[in-house]
């Protein structure tokens, strides 16, 4: 299971990548939560499809263009840790940026059912049930 969803988490992403919102949530539960209060812009919770959609939204308001650029996942069983570049331009200003910010997807039945974004990294290991040791082991 593993393997799957990992490739479960980077269809998702590819395809949001490419602006292909409806393939993107093709790969969650219709009643997923994004949880953006440790690293959103505005840190909200948003909830189900229609949720998703709205923070995609809020996102593009915000940054105009952004790309999801996964550097790391770790599977640990029903979560996979990701670490993730965002590269962006603003909208306002057109300025091009570049983050790091972390991802706990957690899958249940082949559906990602919660995404938590996080900008420490212990943090998020922590939220996904790993530590630093362990993240190193899959290295």
């Amino acid at each position: 299971m593993s393997q799957e969803n990992v490739e479960i988490f980077r269809r998702a992403q590819e395809a949001y990548n490419e602006g292909d919102w409806d393939a993107a949530l093709a790969a969650m539960d219709p009643n997923v939560v994004f949880d953006s209060t440790r690293a959103g812009p505005d840190g909200e919770i948003y909830r189900g499809y229609e949720g998703a959609k709205r923070f995609w939204r809020m996102l593009r308001d915000v940054f105009g263009s952004l790309r999801n650029e996964p550097e790391e996942i770790i599977d640990n069983g029903d979560r996979l840790f990701t670490r993730i570049r965002q590269r962006s331009t603003g909208r306002a200003s057109g300025a091009v940026t570049e983050d790091v910010i972390y991802q706990i997807i957690t899958i249940d039945k082949g559906k990602a059912i919660r995404v938590e974004f996080f900008r420490d990294r212990a943090e998020a290991l922590e939220a996904a049930g790993l530590s630093e040791k362990d993240a190193h082991a899959d290295s």
